[in-house]
């Protein structure tokens, strides 16, 4: 291995760290693709750190089903890191319904006066219902308030749940046969029924009020239960889909599909010779020490490990840093080019009000996040521990952009061509990883070098081309380098998504 001292001329660096650096790369790759993500309607791209996901999974469809992987790969939540965003793997489907655990929807002090003045006017109705539900169904659970209008609000939204999807209270009120309504009702609930419809017509001056509390909640049990079915769902329903591992495991998950057919990305991903969208980033670099890099573009600096920038990894784990091929090599040109630049658009299954399918209902997390005072609405309690905030940490993926693993062309001023060839023989395969991420899922075989010598200007050229994606690997195995994403913030406004996107 080369070792050489420190340069007392360097580049203001920023930091000697591997954030530091990451950020610096990711920045140039920003700048690099700016072109593209405009043409794509990507302005606001944000790079994403792959480091606990690695590569994309771009072939989602496997038959009828959703390939694991990909299914996989979407449901994070991704929290900003600085300059990028990243995922310490948490399920979206986990973290978003914990967060609707701890959300309700709550009278603000004007709407609750009203229903506790109609509430005690109808006292001894009010009494009979709370009475008869306790000897048909048990107490209460422990998470109702233990006040009458808690109690009744569970009752109503309860008997509503009884009937078909997409029933409210307004029409259950209205209805001259409203057992008819109710396909679901238990036994025991008749008395129940016909207690509630003497409460709901002697306390008509606040249905507004109680519509309001049954609907909203009930929505919001709607999508906790879709999210996190009790029982859990042996077949494709609305709101679902399967997915299928590798092995050929197949589960029943909530529905994220992809707006873009596995060809359409194909076909942009890996289009024919000479067309389809790219784009190069050059850098500059110098053999800082024997184990660091210093990485310099636009002005800018940095100096982190140099088998966290580049690491290159050939058979029989034999690994080498981009300063290990031969002795006194002290900089290095690097240029990347990613081809096939396309996008990816998530699109999670949105809940029908109308049908009570699908789980993705993001205004009661927005409602919550951002309450207006002593007004009814949406409240955390508690608060989950969460920025919900654009560039906090409870993120979903809007859209990605992918490409081809990059071509990576390192050019050396160096004479001993020799030395290079003895470790890169011609077409000789590789693995590579990038700001510690192996690209292409690790392999050894994704990448082919071949060497080039310019001996007028005493330089070698490696250069590093991908070629996972045409030999022998399944299609569901493809893996795309990830550029960047557009991130939705389900806490933020939605004028504020706006701007971040």
């Amino acid at each position: 291995m080369n070792n050489v001292s420190p340069k007392n001329e360097v580049l203001e660096l920023e930091a000697i760290s591997t954030s530091d650096l990451a950020n610096l790369v990711f920045d140039q790759i920003q700048l690099g693709a700016a072109p593209v993500a405009s043409a794509l309607n990507m302005p606001n791209l944000i790079p994403v750190n792959e480091g606990s996901i690695g590569d994309f999974p771009w072939f989602w469809q496997s038959g009828t089903n959703f390939v694991e992987s990909t299914y996989n790969w979407l449901n994070n939540i991704f929290a900003s890191q600085k300059d990028y965003v990243g995922t310490n793997g948490s399920a979206l489907t986990t973290s978003y319904f914990n967060v609707l655990q701890s959300t309700a929807y709550v009278l603000g002090s004007q709407d609750a006066a009203k229903l506790n003045a109609a509430n005690l006017a109808n006292a001894a109705t009010v009494n009979t219902t709370i009475s008869d539900w306790i000897a048909a169904f048990g107490p209460f659970p422990a998470t109702v308030v233990s006040t009458q209008t808690a109690q009744l609000n569970y009752i109503m939204t309860q008997v509503i749940g009884w009937g078909n999807p997409g029933l409210t209270l307004s029409q259950f009120r209205n209805s001259t046969n409203p057992m008819a309504l109710l396909p679901n009702i238990p036994i025991g609930g008749d008395t129940v029924v016909n207690d509630l419809m003497t409460y709901l017509g002697n306390s008509s001056s606040v249905a507004n009020i109680q519509n309001a509390v049954v609907s909203f909640n009930n929505q919001l049990n709607q999508t906790r239960n879709n999210v996190n079915p009790a029982t859990k769902p042996t077949s494709v329903q609305p709101g679902f889909m399967q997915t299928i591992s590798n092995l050929g495991a197949t589960q029943i998950v909530p529905k994220i599909d992809i707006m873009e057919s596995t060809a359409v990305i194909q076909n942009n991903l890996l289009p024919a010779s000479g067309t389809g969208k790219s784009f190069s980033v050059s850098l500059e670099t110098s053999n800082y020490s024997a184990t660091e890099v210093q990485v310099s573009a636009s002005g800018r600096a940095s100096i982190g490990a140099s088998n966290f920038f580049l690491g290159f990894h050939a058979s029989g784990g034999v690994s080498y840093n981009m300063y290990d091929f031969a002795s006194n090599l002290t900089t290095c040109s690097v240029t990347m080019t990613f081809n096939g630049v396309t996008t990816v658009t998530p699109k999670p299954s949105s809940y029908d009000v109308s049908t009570g399918s699908g789980w993705w209902n993001p205004d009661p997390i927005q409602d919550a996040a951002n309450p207006i005072t002593d007004q009814s609405g949406y409240k955390f309690s508690p608060t989950p521990s969460y920025n919900f905030a654009v560039n906090g940490n409870f993120g979903t993926l809007a859209r990605i952009m992918i490409s081809q693993q990059p071509i990576i062309s390192l050019t050396y001023s160096s004479a001993d061509y020799a030395a290079f060839q003895s470790i890169f023989k011609e077409s000789s395969s590789w693995g590579v990883s990038f700001l510690g991420i192996p690209l292409g899922g690790g392999s050894q075989s994704y990448y082919k070098c071949v060497t080039s010598q310019d001996s007028q200007k005493q330089t070698v050229t490696i250069t590093m081309t991908p070629v996972g994606t045409v030999t022998p690997i399944s299609a569901t195995a493809q893996l795309a380098y990830v550029v960047g994403a557009q991130i939705l913030w389900p806490g933020a406004t939605t004028a504020q998504n706006r701007a971040a996107l």
